[in-house]
């Protein structure tokens, strides 16, 4: 092979798209690696169209590659909402520019504004910190949740505010593996009157100081639209090293998908799982804060903090130590215009949270290990102006303790 050429990347850099190759110029010609490669750019999301074909050159045992790109927008505005029966609308915006500069530079900058909740967060990835392959970046974060049992089934107030700085390496083509520190102060305060006694004795301020890593398995054809591939994680955070809190957490997570149609790849079937657990170290209970809480977006047909362990004289939801939830789902085109990019989707969610450090032989916990269940069906749009999606869903198995969701919608827009 003689030379890459590459045309059509009027804002991105050569080198980000280079650096996607599996080989360099003056290797020696291979099929397979070259398709790999186009697939890693045509992954990176910043382009509507990879195109790469050999050209001649005056040496009859060399070619170039030519590698025509198509530039799409990698910027969006999302407003995010949702609705329940008990909620009401609430909302987020975020601003996120994945290839900032045309560097491949990730950068996020989320706001969520709710009657029961505050927050703003700042996000940012080099993908290729000095020039080497290692992933660098860091969050800031500040959380502020005001418990309102109407909103979101609280009692008590809460705050967040901290950082992690993390950074990752490939060990294979498709296994990446990352490492983290997060420092973060946590205060929970003004409960109301009648909060569990589950909730008081955790008032005050605590300072988490932790370590964490994960293991990551990716082969996804598109990091933000899959259409088939598979990405599945393994984490593990020790609490401990330093500050109030000793814990470790461990939680793994899948996502596989795969067209059921060969040719238009139209018809795409999903299937996630995630499962987690943390247990408290050096005799120290899981504080709260600390805790899973499940619903929404994970459970479908459930309000957030929805579902799990409970205090049964005040419903206050205590969370839990270990959760699974699972979802299959089918998306597929609705005889409209593809031009449209309107699609439909039936979905089947299931999972279960339980188990709490909470225990008073005066009181009671509503507390049970039983999956619940929920089907339901979605609208997606792939509009002009961004992604636009309302799911319907109806709970099928659940307790009576638990509170549930009709609908939920997200829309966005994209500069």
């Amino acid at each position: 092979m003689n030379n890459i050429n590459i045309t059509g990347n009027s804002r991105t850099t050569d080198e980000v798209i280079r650096r996607e190759f599996r080989l360099a110029e003056g290797d020696p010609y291979n099929s397979s690696k070259i398709k790999r490669s186009k697939q890693r750019v045509e992954a990176l999301g910043y382009f509507s169209k990879v195109d790469i074909k050999n050209e001649q050159t005056d040496f009859p045992d060399r070619a170039d590659l030519a590698v025509n790109v198509e530039e799409q927008s990698t910027g969006e505005l999302t407003f995010g909402a949702g609705f329940s029966t008990q909620d009401g609308v609430l909302g987020d915006v975020s601003i996120v520019e994945r290839n900032l500069l045309g560097r491949g530079q990730y950068a996020k900058l989320n706001f969520t504004a709710a009657s029961a909740r505050k927050e703003i967060d700042f996000s940012f990835t080099e993908p290729y910190f000095l020039g080497r392959n290692l992933n660098a970046g860091f969050d800031i974060f500040h959380t502020i949740l005001t418990g309102d049992n109407y909103s979101n089934n609280l009692t008590f107030d809460s705050s967040s505010t901290g950082f992690t700085l993390r950074a990752g390496y490939p060990l294979t083509e498709y296994v990446n593996h990352t490492f983290r520190y997060t420092l973060r102060n946590d205060e929970i305060s003004n409960a109301q009157a009648g909060s569990s006694l589950f909730v008081t004795q955790q008032l005050g301020k605590r300072m988490t100081s932790s370590v964490g890593q994960s293991l990551i398995y990716n082969t996804l054809d598109n990091q933000f639209f899959p259409k088939t591939g598979t990405i599945a994680s393994i984490s593990q955070d020790l609490a401990g090293l330093g500050g109030d809190v000793d814990y470790l957490r461990h939680e793994a997570k899948l996502s596989w998908f795969t067209p059921l149609d060969e040719y238009e790849q139209e018809w795409i079937f999903r299937v996630t799982g995630k499962a987690g657990n943390i247990t408290g170290m050096n005799s120290d209970n899981v504080r709260i804060n600390d805790r899973f809480f499940i619903g929404g977006n994970i459970i479908r047909g459930f309000e957030n903090q929805g579902l799990g362990p409970r205090d049964k004289a005040t419903t206050d939801p205590l969370g839990g130590n270990n959760y699974y939830a699972g979802t299959t789902e089918v998306m597929f085109p609705l005889g409209l215009p593809n031009e449209l990019q309107v699609k439909g989707a039936v979905f089947a969610d299931v999972g279960s949270l339980f188990d709490t450090d909470d225990n008073d032989p005066a009181l009671q916990i509503q507390d049970d290990t039983s999956p619940r269940a929920s089907g339901g069906f979605g609208i997606f749009w792939r509009s002009p102006v961004g992604p636009i999606r309302i799911d319907v869903a109806k709970p099928i198995l659940s307790e009576s303790y638990d509170k549930e969701e009709l609908i939920r919608f997200n829309f966005g827009t994209r500069f």
